[in-house]
């Protein structure tokens, strides 16, 4: 099969538990690319924390793409925004009155600044420190919130996270998309917008049948984009779920499993 497309998720996929982008995978995608096939990197991320990982694989050279907030921002190799979904502001007293109630820290996005509420955790810094942006912690979330809103990203307890997600899909299911990033990750995003949503908008902008796209990812968020792509692959560290919804399963993301799997497919 000619496959046209390769689009992979950044933690624990592309990189392995100490959030390296090893040599081996590295090499492995650029070769891809000299091959023809394009790359695109998706995250749950905000871009800015997703373009450096673009620009290490060479993607924006050879004409790929990346994505952050789990396909509510879609960029092309010239940072140009082609595709974006945002959380109407009818949702955010609603789903903030929820998430005030437990023990839990609500973090939002504007630009390339992570904003929080006062409920800060073991997990809140996870995301500034992973990004390399400062955590700027406001009083009264919801009141400061005057820009289009990407999405609600949760940190806390991954049991409490757990229980936190039944309750906002009994409540607002129907409305958002509800579910876990990461195991102290929760996010609330606009209804329709995920990683299979933004696979799609680069499929129709590069021309290409999804059907010749592979999409790796390793978490819940990852579902949607590997069941999307015509070779949906697990990685060998993901979760269960992720494994069951994907056509094959490779090596762990400490083995360079993006490599051993694009090798066996011929790719490179």
């Amino acid at each position: 099969m000619a496959y046209k497309l390769i689009a992979l998720d950044i933690d624990d996929t592309l990189l392995n538990r100490k959030k390296q982008l090893t040599s081996v995978n590295k090499n492995a995608l650029i070769q891809a690319q000299k091959n023809g096939v394009k790359v695109a990197v998706a995250s749950g991320r905000l871009p800015y924390g997703v373009r450096p990982y673009a620009d290490a694989l060479d993607v924006r050279r050879y004409g790929g793409y990346y994505m952050g907030f789990n396909g509510g921002a879609v960029m092309n190799s010239r940072d140009e925004l082609i595709g974006a979904g945002f959380l109407d502001s009818k949702y955010i007293k609603p789903v903030y009155d929820i998430l005030s109630r437990e023990n839990v820290t609500v973090m939002v996005h504007k630009g390339d600044v992570i904003y929080a509420d006062d409920k800060v955790n073991d997990y809140t810094h996870i995301e500034s420190d992973v990004i390399g942006l400062p955590l700027n912690v406001v009083d009264d979330l919801p009141s400061f919130i005057d820009w289009p809103l990407p999405k609600f990203l949760i940190a806390g307890e991954p049991d409490t996270l757990k229980q936190l997600e039944a309750k906002l899909i009994s409540s607002l299911g129907d409305e958002v998309d509800i579910y876990l990033s990461m195991p102290w990750f929760l996010e609330v995003m606009p209804k329709g917008i995920n990683k299979g949503t933004g696979l799609q908008t680069i499929c129709e902008d590069a021309g290409i049948d999804i059907a010749d796209t592979i999409a790796f990812g390793d978490s819940y968020n990852d579902i949607f984009m590997i069941k999307a792509a015509g070779t949906g692959i697990a990685m060998g560290n993901a979760e269960e779920a992720v494994k069951q919804a994907a056509d094959m399963i490779t090596d762990d993301c400490d083995r360079d499993g993006v490599a051993a799997a694009l090798k066996k497919l011929g790719i490179i």
